[in-house]
């Protein structure tokens, strides 16, 4: 199962890249709708859903759960000016990059209500303190991948991007992964949300195998 969900988690993070046509921006709510369905889809597959409300419940969490950490992020990098880096700071009309501290606490949140929605409706008869530890590591699994994922847009990100532009899915104005910024070459907007959506939503996928796995086993026997 947590090869299954790691590659369900995979397929949904290049989905979700998809999404951010024409313009390489974050994809909006389709992010959480697309990875919720997969997700709880594929745990229906193994096994581990107990009943429809449930599983509704677990999309609905996860389609409120990004707009509400991409607000996070967003609320304090406008509010904290000083977390990004002093050449980009307020260049909102060339698109400022976010801080490494506004990734993780949005990313943070996300893992806190995605990682607890999914031990809440999954484990069966968890108590209150299990479900909380659960939910904390959720939320620091996911502010590690939030930076990680941004981090890595030179690596999965521009990947992402030849694999896109092959098929003509990337911005239509741009003609390579790199862009010239503030004197000096970087990557591209959607290199980066192309490799935070698939290395954030991959590592939350494996988390959710490896939390199941027992539930999986005990469903078989």
């Amino acid at each position: 199962m947590i090869l299954l969900l790691g590659l369900t988690g995979l397929v949904s993070g290049l989905l979700t890249s998809t999404f951010t046509l024409p313009s390489g921006d974050e994809a909006g709510f389709m992010s959480g709708v697309i990875f919720g369905v997969l997700l709880t889809g594929c745990l229906a597959i193994s096994g581990v859903v107990p009943s429809v409300w449930k599983a509704q419940g677990m999309i609905v969490v996860a389609t409120v759960a990004y707009p509400v950490s991409v607000y996070a992020a967003i609320s304090i990098q406008m509010g904290y000016p000083q977390i990004a880096r002093s050449a980009e700071q307020w260049d909102m009309s060339t698109k400022e990059p976010a801080s490494p501290i506004a990734l993780f606490v949005g990313g943070l949140i996300g893992g806190f209500l995605v990682l607890g929605a999914v031990a809440l409706f999954f484990l069966p008869r968890i108590g209150k303190g299990a479900l909380a530890m659960t939910a904390l590591l959720g939320a620091v699994l996911g502010g590690a991948l939030g930076v990680a994922g941004w981090a890595l847009r030179s690596s999965v990100g521009v990947a992402v991007w030849h694999l896109f532009h092959a098929f003509h899915l990337t911005p239509q104005s741009e003609q390579n992964p790199r862009t010239w910024f503030h004197d000096e070459h970087d990557y591209t907007n959607s290199s980066r949300m192309y490799s935070l959506y698939v290395v954030w939503q991959t590592g939350f996928a494996l988390a959710a195998g490896i939390l199941l796995r027992g539930v999986a086993r005990i469903e078989r026997e």
